[in-house]
């Protein structure tokens, strides 16, 4: 089997005799891209051949990835190098990338479903809320001298401050879910998002769901409380949270959404689980049947 590393142009020369190093004795090459669109295009190029495909990058890179890749027999292996690497912490123990590739080495891939959004595949959250506002303004404003596990919770901060709620309206087959003001919504295939904060509870439990998690908006009163929970794990045992899980769903959402680390525009979503829409290398077994 030939595996493909997809980087990013520039990586780290060390960081690639690293990989080097690793990968003695396997058929391997590496693909460089210019931008996040590139991932996805260089993933298309080998639907037809039977490959292994590195991710090397964050969360908006593995999306991307995930997309050239949706119904292929190809195999995806996560290496984390980006700001949250929210799903990666779903799939390994440890997030030192040289220690998943050398583990990623001896394990078979597991079949593992995705959610369209509209037209685009979400392979771990699409979230609106106060995470999406966070998530997307880390990507609208770098801050270089910054470690990138920083940036996120100097986000969380500024937004702390105002604390805003944003509208959201759940349908199934035109039966209203929910509807109103929104501090979380998340619609989770995987468990983690917002930088390593643990959202998907029941993610996995039952096939071919998409595991909805939704807190109604908070006071500033309210925040220690529910923020003592959130990073309790906690979350759904409080009075303002809502839990559904449907295999298909429509969102009318007034804020832009966040889909795997990258921004799109508010307006209406239909989202769909896709059974089985790729293979993913994982230390952890995936419950997804």
């Amino acid at each position: 089997m030939k595996h493909v590393f997809i980087l990013k142009s520039g990586t780290d020369q060390q960081f690639l005799n690293q990989i080097i190093a690793c990968m003695q004795g396997y058929q391997y090459e590496f693909r460089f891209t210019q931008n996040l669109d590139e991932a996805r295009e260089i993933a298309l190029e080998y639907q037809k051949q039977k490959c292994r495909l590195y991710a090397v990058g964050g969360d908006g890179f593995v999306h991307k990835v995930a997309n050239g890749m949706a119904y292929s027999q190809n195999e995806l292996v996560v290496i984390p190098q980006g700001t949250g690497n929210d799903f990666a912490r779903s799939l390994y123990q440890s997030r030192d990338p040289i220690q998943i590739l050398k583990k990623s080495l001896t394990l078979k891939a597991q079949p593992f479903h995705l959610i369209k959004c509209n037209d685009v595949y979400c392979i771990n959250i699409c979230c609106c809320g106060l995470d999406a506002q966070i998530a997307n303004q880390v990507h609208l404003k770098k801050y270089p001298i910054i470690p990138r596990s920083w940036q996120y919770m100097m986000q969380i901060l500024k937004q702390i401050i105002t604390l805003p709620s944003y509208s959201l309206n759940i349908t199934y087959d035109d039966l209203q879910i929910y509807r109103g003001n929104v501090t979380i919504g998340a619609f989770c295939n995987s468990q983690y998002f917002g930088g390593g904060f643990y959202i998907g509870y029941h993610t996995g439990c039952n096939q071919d769901l998409i595991d909805i998690e939704v807190v109604d908006a908070i006071s500033k009163k309210e925040l220690p409380f529910y923020a003592y929970h959130l990073l309790r794990r906690t979350l759904h045992k409080t009075k303002k949270y809502h839990h559904y899980q449907y295999s298909h769903i429509a969102l009318d959402i007034q804020q832009n959404v966040n889909i795997d680390g990258e921004i799109f525009g508010r307006g209406h979503y239909d989202l769909k689980m896709c059974p089985h829409a790729l293979y993913v290398v994982s230390e952890k077994h995936i419950n997804q049947h």
